[in-house]
């Protein structure tokens, strides 16, 4: 039968629904115009505005300069009018040296085309707002293009850099000999290594490299007066950020100078010319703040939800597992009110069958990890060959929160690196709300590769969203996170470098092992560090040697720095995202290693504390596992049978079995305890026999490992001369059942807060325990550069440090 149309006085339906719909369009479209339009009149009217702002602030200027003049001249007429040096006027600390040049300034003065009345203006605007003092007269009416041009061209060649500071007497001829010298046996910019070596404040080496090249320094009470801005991404390309409107130009502040190419994109997107000006790392770090500082909240706190929304915990529980977990309930309840004792026994057997399948896998993971060749180990001959000069920039992120107990061993301990310090980017990462420990850092003089960043506050407030935070400008080819405690080995960054260079391209992350230097404080530290020992000096080797999914640990996880900002770096909704990151890892296809090289950390020696930081870690893998199964067969075509099977045997089990463990302890209990005959009932024949192997080998197996663990670290701490752990570790490994229902009790609290609090991060409390006493230098080898406190604005030592590498 003929479908009659649907008409409404004539006009058909569907044909009027398609006219409205391409109406709706053309006004979203107009709407999105007229926004367009909008913004662009806002901004050309605040540009207007500006520019009328600077003609009346010069106007103002220049009446108040008349006024001086004439003042001037009431009093003294002969003298007014006399060209003075502007060297007499008080505007150099000193006379010049007979080798250095005339700086521009004086050469106007005595050139007499300005006076040095007009100098000192002049001056005055530049410490304001920075820039080359050559377009500031210019400006200011006081000299032409042309004589500021003609004078330029007189200028003798600056120079080497080097050079350039030892003829301005910012340094010696020895200081810039050994400088020269780590940069010939470690490579690197010269700049950076006086930096690091600390023989030279940044504002004088920004200031030196300016006028080599020929552009403006920031000046020293410049605020970003404009709310014109370029393209985020053009920004951060370029390192450039617009601070100033002048009339017939716009202050760019860079991290270095731009080439004419960058220039003109950069004019082109203003429509204006530009003055660049240079500014220090941690002014480039205030100015990007400040202008971007909203796009880089959002970055770092939604860019993965943003962009990969199947791959974000933003949404804990999608409508389909919620389905299936209602769906799941209803056919139990069916099963247990028409089948009972069916129902309990299937239930039963498939928990039984997930148990053996588990400690089976698990245990066969240990036997692989044990093998030699699951880590990569370098001997101390193969570190020593490396020639520094190929090391790249390495950054390392340092979240903290409320641990200024920590800081001076925080600090001693990167000190100690073994790494030449000017390839080093620092980034210590500090809440916004962490007042104690801004104030601290705010008055230590801290060497220039360390940068502080404040994140601003907003939920979620986690450790990851500060890591994406201080990744958004981080100079390096690797990046590593470091816990406020740990205690990395010295070398561990050198032995990353070659693991990186032997694996590979497929290698994104390498992870170093964690262990505990309380070991010993009391029981809970001990079951603590013979659990760490099993987990990364067995299982997650054998794991790589597997081939499944790794879950990273929280600290001393290396990555290569492009792959992780491809992956979006880390959830910030993921409590525990490190688990996660290693999950999205494999699922595009990378890889990771483990690397023969410990990090120190404080273990957990308060009980409260203990369950607090553990059920973060169950409710993050809980987290971890809904994300990454909202479609378990995409699941699988993206990591594979075996790789789906890793997938559950590590994320899964790891918080279920200490939720199920509670059932079965109280069946015991009631078995062994009362006699209960219903509990024999509930394991017949075949499921009796398995429970069975379960309970006596299963738990057997899992005891053994911890104390397998615990006893391979000692065996190979001893060959190395170590003594940090004991035997007698190994005798508390029988008390372990203890440690687990501690677990499960972590794990019933993970759940609940999965469903009322996903988000919340528990901090955990560290400095509960002294760390070992730092050594002095001559027990590490390397200087002792710990960085002190000082009183604001004192002036920080400039002497020579020996150099580091």
């Amino acid at each position: 039968m003929k479908r009659l149309p649907i008409a409404l006085l004539g006009v058909s339906r569907r044909r009027a629904n398609r006219q409205i719909d391409r109406e709706r369009a053309l006004l979203e479209q107009a709407r999105a115009q007229l926004e367009i339009q909008r913004a662009e009149h806002e901004l050309a009217i605040k540009r207007l505005d500006t520019e009328t702002e600077q003609l009346r602030s010069r106007l103002a200027e220049a009446i108040v300069r008349i006024r001086h003049l004439e003042a001037a001249r009431l009093v003294n007429p002969e003298q007014a009018d006399k060209t003075v040096p502007a060297s007499d006027m008080g505007l150099a600390a000193a006379a010049p040296h007979p080798s250095v040049p005339l700086r521009m300034g004086d050469s106007l003065v005595n050139a007499g085309i300005i006076t040095a009345a007009q100098l000192e203006t002049a001056m005055t605007a530049q410490k304001q707002f920075g820039g080359r003092l050559g377009d500031i007269l210019i400006d200011m009416g006081f000299a032409t293009d042309e004589q500021v041009s003609r004078l330029m061209s007189d200028q003798p060649d600056k120079g080497r850099l080097g050079d350039q500071l030892v003829e301005a007497r910012l340094i010696t001829e020895n200081q810039l000999r050994q400088a020269l010298q780590f940069q010939q046996q470690s490579g690197g910019l010269l700049g950076d290594i006086l930096l690091s070596l600390q023989l030279l404040e940044p504002e004088d080496l920004y200031r030196a490299i300016a006028t080599q090249n020929n552009i403006g320094r920031i000046g020293s009470e410049l605020s970003i007066n404009t709310p014109v801005r370029l393209p985020e991404t053009l920004a951060r390309e370029l390192e450039i950020v617009v601070i100033h409107q002048y009339i017939n130009r716009f202050l760019v502040a860079i991290s270095h100078p731009l080439s004419t190419e960058q220039v003109e994109e950069v004019e082109q997107h203003l429509g204006m010319p530009i003055e660049q000006v240079l500014a220090t790392k941690d002014e480039m770090e205030r100015f990007w703040r400040d202008v971007y500082g909203s796009e880089m909240l959002h970055e770092s706190t939604s860019k993965l939800a943003d962009e990969q929304p199947h791959n974000s915990a933003l949404q804990t529980f999608t409508r389909m597992q919620l389905g299936v977990f209602i769906a799941a309930v209803m056919i139990l309840a069916a099963g247990l009110s028409f089948q009972f004792w069916a129902t309990l026994l299937t239930v039963n057997l498939i928990i039984q069958l997930f148990y053996f399948v588990m400690s089976m896998f698990k245990f066969t993971v240990i036997l692989v990890g044990s093998r030699r060749g699951a880590q990569f180990r370098y001997t101390p001959e193969e570190i020593a060959q490396i020639d520094e000069r190929e090391l790249p920039v390495y950054t390392i992120l340092v979240p903290m929160y409320r641990e200024a107990q920590v800081v001076p061993h925080l600090l001693h301990n990167l000190e100690r690196l073994d790494y030449p310090k000017a390839k080093l980017d620092v980034r210590l990462l500090i809440e916004e709300d962490d007042d104690e420990m801004r104030t601290l850092l705010a008055e230590m003089n801290l060497p220039p590769y360390y940068t502080v960043l404040i994140v601003p506050d907003g939920l979620p407030k986690t450790k990851p969203k500060a890591c994406n935070y201080g990744l958004i400008r981080a100079r390096g080819e690797y990046v590593v996170i470091y816990d406020a405690e740990d205690q990395p080995d010295t070398d561990q960054l050198k032995k990353v470098f070659l693991t990186f260079k032997q694996c590979p391209e497929e290698y994104a992350c390498i992870q170093g092992k964690l262990n505990y230097f309380n070991s010993d404080q009391n029981l809970l530290t001990r079951w603590f560090t013979q659990e760490y020992s099993m987990w990364f000096e067995l299982l997650l080797p054998g794991i790589m040697q597997l081939n499944v999914p790794i879950p990273l640990g929280g600290t001393s996880n290396h990555f290569k720095m492009s792959v992780l900002k491809e992956l979006g770096a880390w959830d910030p909704y993921n409590v525990t995202e490190d688990a996660d990151l290693g999950i999205r890892l494999y699922k595009h296809g990378y890889k990771t290693a483990i690397v023969d090289s410990r990090t120190w950390e404080e273990a957990n020696s308060k009980t409260g504390n203990w369950i607090r930081q553990r059920s973060r870690w169950f409710k993050g893998y809980m987290q971890t596992w809904l994300v990454h199964m909202r479609n378990p067969f995409k699941l699988i075509r993206e990591i594979g049978f075996r790789g789906f099977v890793g997938f559950q045997v590590m994320i899964l089990a790891t918080p279920l079995l200490p939720l199920l463990n509670p059932i079965f302890w109280l069946m015991l209990v009631l078995w062994f305890g009362f006699q209960v005959g219903i509990i024999r009932e509930f394991f017949p024949g075949f499921i009796y026999y398995l429970a069975s192997f379960e309970f006596y080998v299963g738990n057997f197996l899992f005891i053994f490992s911890n104390v397998a663990g615990v006893y391979w670290v000692i065996q190979e701490l001893e060959r190395r001369g170590d003594r940090s752990f004991s035997y007698k570790l190994v005798r508390y490994a029988l008390p372990t059942p203890i440690y687990w229902v501690l677990m499960s009790i972590a794990a019933l609290k993970a759940a609940w807060q999965l469903i009322t609090k996903p988000f919340y991060w528990e901090k955990t409390e560290h400095g509960l325990t002294e760390p070992p006493a730092m050594p002095t230098s001559d027990s590490i080898g390397i200087p002792h550069t710990v960085p002190q406190p000082q009183q604001r604005g004192e002036q920080s030592a400039k002497t020579a440090s020996p150099p580091q590498s």
